[in-house]
């Protein structure tokens, strides 16, 4: 008897080790009012929201908050690569892959690019917060997945993500929606408030 008692408690004991989380890495994005003459070249606003990001054990968490937008309105954000000032084309993980059939944390991404983040809801006062995890991004791993340096950039219009991933969608139409605001994410940053 006190050899299985010995063995009960043995496993649960052993049963209760939880495994060491591991490291984080942060990172942050002040978020800028932009404008544009041209739609190429952009001129950074004042300050008016922030990106936090932390990455462990192969995940990254971003959390965005905004303030001072137009009243009740959606808005898409994406990460692109380049500058601020000069951005270039939408971060994909270094690569054209559809992303739509791709999984994220055992789900589908359903969007048609690896830095399409989604649409941000903004309140009746102007003030919005959004926030998602994935492993389809890092920090600091300087691999194909790692979006440090990236561009996070908020869209004028709200986008139908999944739309773009219907089979089905026509895709002979135009994809302006032009950039109002955005900030380059940091590593080992702090978001200015």
């Amino acid at each position: 008897m006190r050899a299985l008692t010995f063995l009960l408690i043995t496993v649960f004991i052993g049963g209760c080790d939880k495994k060491d989380p591991g490291p984080k890495t942060f990172a942050a994005a002040d978020i800028y009012w932009v404008s544009s003459e041209d739609g190429k070249i952009y001129e950074q606003g004042e300050l008016m929201g922030n990106a936090s990001f932390v990455y462990q054990d192969g995940v990254t968490t971003l959390e965005v908050s905004l303030s001072g937008m137009a009243p009740d309105t959606q808005h898409a954000m994406h990460l692109h690569q380049g500058a601020l000032e000069e951005p270039g084309r939408h971060w994909n993980r270094g690569g054209f892959v559809n992303h739509c059939d791709k999984k994220s944390l055992g789900n589908f991404w359903l969007k048609p690019f690896a830095g399409d983040i989604g649409n941000i809801t903004i309140d009746e006062n102007g003030n919005g917060t959004f926030s998602i995890q994935t492993n389809l991004w890092s920090l600091g791993t300087d691999d194909d997945s790692d979006i440090s340096g990236t561009v996070i950039f908020i869209h004028e219009k709200y986008e139908d993500f999944g739309n773009e991933c219907d089979p089905n969608h026509s895709h002979d139409h135009e994809h302006s929606n032009a950039k109002i605001a955005g900030g380059t994410v940091v590593l080992d940053a702090q978001v200015l408030r």
